[in-house]
């Protein structure tokens, strides 16, 4: 990185002059106007005055500092702008310390000492007009010594501990117990318990998580018997609420064999070459097919080899397609397969064009150096005339596999209820993720509809709890749509979302510090952007946050992420922004991981342009509504299709999420809310490359594939971000910015904040393109993957910051500037050039050695 200096976000000192950003904070102590509550048009307010939150998460053992760093932590917030903390990970078994005292062998008491700082955290918070959001289950892990059967130990991923606790009485009863410890205690400092303190105006119960996810994640197949049990318990209760008999069910479920029919596939047998069949490859995926005899029928085999493989599942496939089939009718797929190693394939039935949809039969089977032969009956969810049989996985690894006797017929044996009366004695098996591609049509929608009634009734139970036991009358959240979904959220206060641009990735061992990159490429260069992704997420009539957000180290082009963001989210109207995540507790000078903020200049520079321009609103709301109907029946048919990672959202209602840049978004769950002068999603046609806003003061611009920006153009908060070198810009109100260089080819970030318009005018000027520790040294691994391995490198911290021309519509003789250093004290004047009579142009460059400029005009 050429021409850095050192830049060090202070800690030990606050931030004073044009870096204290207090004065968004208008009201201390927090909740001094009572509880917030949502208003009639689904956003927050602080009495009667609307109320946004801009925040940041503190996590794990950061949320417990020592008296002298909690006072430092609180005022460096409030002066960066923050009105809000999102406290996470507290319950952490990893964490040191940790709210709850692992060291007595179970998870059922609170650590004593870590409650006492996290009181004094608090109460400091609060005192400065900082409110918090406690999250109560995160990364809690459950042991048999809690009360549980000892099986429990055998669930290695807590997330899988977590879900199970969305159906299991004993596991929900020890939430509510923490719940209890926490939000019941009082904490000195303010002389009130969690649940009666206003300053605490949201508590979220189950981070990124849900039933559902949990059934899409397999969780629940390999879960030990004694949870499998009360799972098909409660499965067969809710089926015996809807069915008289077994009977009734298999009519109702269609599971009625019929007779198998004539062969649907042309030369099954290869007897004919390929004639009908095909190899594909995709991505740099190499393989080849060929015919040989040794077939266990005697006859022919497809051999296939790929020499180049690559992890995307449909990079290697063989198919044959021109096959008409219907919806809900039985059909039996026959074949034999082996392979030059035991591994896993995959086959499906599926769409033989755009957009090449599955239609309800996807399943993995595993194969080995052994002929074996393979059935599956299936029924499917929708029929096509153009479809087609597909084995896939076959690039995924190097290697040769036979496929030989292919055979697809209509009619078979349904499979899945045993013989008997199976409803009467409670023996209808729950459904394994791994079989859903096979289960029957019915037989999955009921399915999904007792999971998705069960994990309602969990939320509803522990937010039942919270308020009428525990007395919390403040926010309440569930968790974020995408691990649950929009119908199930919006029976709480708050629908909620989660984003991450580039976000770290592990080859091998999660969370291994030593295999591990990112990718590194810009947001603005993307068709679909995080803040697209989001908008999908939003319900019409109830607030939207967004708890966590991040674009993680190393990604050289982080700078961009936050005003992006917050732009967004003020054109949007959303109501809170929680950036991920502070950091450690103590130190300054070196950035510490992906995620922090605190340390990393890149980050931090940007937060009070971003908080001025979200929490006084200064880039309007657009003026028009992009709505889609999206009810409970729609959301239950999207369960079908999607994955864990990606439940219903606006993409099954039709919306684009990329239109946000433009107009708002939002589903409506009854299709009687829909606002009158609401535009369809049909109705509207998404620019490829150029978008702007209809208030005018935002615009993406894509024209140039590689080097993409954004241009903020409110009154108050104006910005440019991206590949701005070499550009010329307009910020409206006579405003022009003109970047002359940039490093990484041209890319940086300025923003131009007004902190007062009168009785005379006053605004902070933020330049900066990169930042890194001292010694850091990314590996490029291949295309746009990078890595540090463990080496983060040194402190100091060092940035690097473009070189640009501001003009302002004002005398020079009448501007005052200086740059200034990290703690925001006045370095050195500034002289500005002259532009003709009414304006002025200031100079920013590297050698000033300063990432921020204080701008005054002297009053008239």
């Amino acid at each position: 990185m050429q021409e850095t200096f050192v830049w060090t976000v202070p800690f030990e000192k606050p931030t004073q002059g044009a870096l204290d950003f207090r004065f968004l904070i208008d009201h201390a102590p927090a909740g001094v106007r009572g509880r917030i509550r949502v208003g009639s048009d689904g956003h927050y307010y602080a009495g009667n005055t609307r109320i946004r939150f801009w925040g940041i998460n503190i996590t794990a053992g950061a949320c417990f500092p020592d008296t002298a760093n909690a006072v430092k932590m609180a005022d460096q917030l409030a002066r960066a702008g923050f009105n809000c903390v999102r406290f996470h990970h507290m319950d952490a078994f990893w964490a040191s310390p940790s709210l709850i005292r692992y060291r007595a062998g179970n998870s059922r008491a609170l650590d004593l000492e870590a409650l006492a700082r996290f009181d004094y955290l608090f109460a400091q918070l609060k005192q400065r007009g900082i409110y918090s959001n406690i999250n109560l289950l995160v990364n809690r892990r459950f042991y048999a010594t809690d009360g549980l059967p000892a099986d429990i130990e055998q669930m290695a991923d807590v997330k899988a501990q977590h879900a199970i606790g969305c159906f299991y009485r004993p596991l929900i009863e020890l939430q509510k117990e923490y719940a209890r410890q926490l939000l019941t205690h009082r904490n000195p400092h303010t002389g009130l318990t969690y649940a009666e303190d206003p300053a605490v105006v949201m508590i979220e119960i189950n981070n990124e998580n849900g039933l559902i996810q949990g059934w899409m994640s397999g969780f629940f197949d390999e879960m030990p018997a004694v949870f499998q049990r009360d799972l098909q318990r409660q499965w067969n209760e809710w089926l015996s609420h809807r069915y008289a008999s077994t009977e009734a069910l298999r009519k109702a479920w269609r599971l009625l064999p019929e007779p198998l029919g004539a062969p649907m596939l042309r030369n099954p047998r290869f007897t004919d070459g390929l004639q009908g069949w095909t190899l594909e490859q995709h991505g740099e995926a190499r393989g080849a097919v060929r015919i040989e005899g040794g077939a266990p029928d005697g006859g022919n085999a497809a051999r296939i080899e790929f020499t180049r493989p690559s992890p995307t599942l449909w990079h290697g496939q063989f198919n044959q397609s021109g096959l008409r089939v219907e919806a809900e009718r039985w059909y039996t797929l026959r074949f034999y397969a082996r392979a030059s190693q035991r591994r896993i394939l995959g086959v499906n039935i599926g769409q033989a064009h755009a957009p090449w949809e599955i239609l309800g039969f996807d399943a993995t089977f595993e194969v080995d150096t052994e002929w074996r032969a393979y059935e599956f009956r299936f029924s499917l969810a929708k029929g096509d005339a153009n479809a087609r049989v597909n084995f896939y996985r076959l690039a995924e690894q190097t290697g040769v596999v036979w496929i030989a006797d292919v055979q697809l017929m209509p009619g078979g044996e349904p499979p899945f209820l045993p013989a008997g009366d199976v409803l009467e004695q409670q023996r209808v098996p729950f459904v394994r993720h791994r079989e859903r591609g096979s289960t029957p049509p019915r037989v999955l929608r009921d399915w999904l509809a007792f999971l998705w009634d069960t994990e309602c009734a969990y939320w509803r139970d522990m937010s039942d709890y919270l308020r009428r036991e525990l007395g919390y009358r403040g926010i309440i959240l569930g968790t974020i749509v995408g691990c649950s979904t929009p119908h199930l959220m919006a029976q709480l206060d708050t629908v909620d979302s989660h984003a991450y641009w580039t976000h770290p990735e592990f080859p091998g061992t999660a969370w291994d510090a030593n295999n591990w990159y990112v990718r590194n490429a810009p947001m603005v260069n993307a068709e679909r952007a995080t803040v697209h992704e989001i908008a999908l997420k939003r319900v019409l009539g109830k607030p939207f946050t967004v708890t966590e957000y991040d674009h993680p180290a190393p990604n050289a082009y982080t700078a961009e992420g936050r005003l992006i963001l917050a732009a967004h989210a003020a054109l949007q109207d959303w109501d809170g922004l929680f950036l991920f995540d502070y950091g450690a507790s103590s130190g300054e000078g070196r950035i510490g991981g992906f995620f922090e903020h605190r340390n990393h200049p890149a980050k931090w520079a940007l937060v009070r342009a971003c908080a001025a321009l979200f929490l006084r609103g200064d880039l309007r709301p657009a003026q028009k509504l992009i709505c889609a109907p999206f009810s409970h029946a729609q959301e239950l048919d999207a369960l079908q299709r999607a994955w864990a990672w990606g439940l219903p959202d606006g993409r099954y209602a039709g919306l684009d999420g990329r239109a946000a840049t433009i107009h708002r978004l939002a589903l409506a769950l009854d299709e009687r809310q829909m606002p009158r002068n609401a535009l369809s999603p049909q109705s509207v046609s998404v620019p490829a490359t150029h978008l702007v806003a209809d208030t005018g003061e935002l615009l993406w611009n894509r024209d140039s594939a590689e080097r993409g920006f954004v241009l903020i153009r409110a009154r108050r908060s104006k910005a440019a971000i991206g590949f701005i070198g070499g550009r010329v810009l307009e910020w409206g109100d006579g405003f022009t910015v003109q970047v002359l260089r940039a490093p990484l080819n041209g890319f940086a970030v300025v923003a131009l904040t007004v902190l007062q318009e009168s009785p005379h005018w006053r605004a902070l000027l933020t330049a900066l393109s990169h930042a890194e520790n001292t010694n850091w040294n990314p590996r490029t691994l291949d295309k746009d993957r990078i890595t540090l391995g463990n080496q983060w490198g040194d402190a100091p911290t060092r940035v690097s910051v473009p070189t640009l021309r501001l003009t302002l519509p004002y005398p020079a003789e009448k501007i005052r500037a200086w740059a200034l250093d990290a703690q925001g004290n006045r370095m050195r004047a500034l002289m500005l050039t002259p532009q003709g009579k009414s304006a002025a142009q200031l100079e920013f460059t590297p050698a000033l050695n300063t990432i921020y400029c204080e701008l005054e005009v002297a009053p008239r």
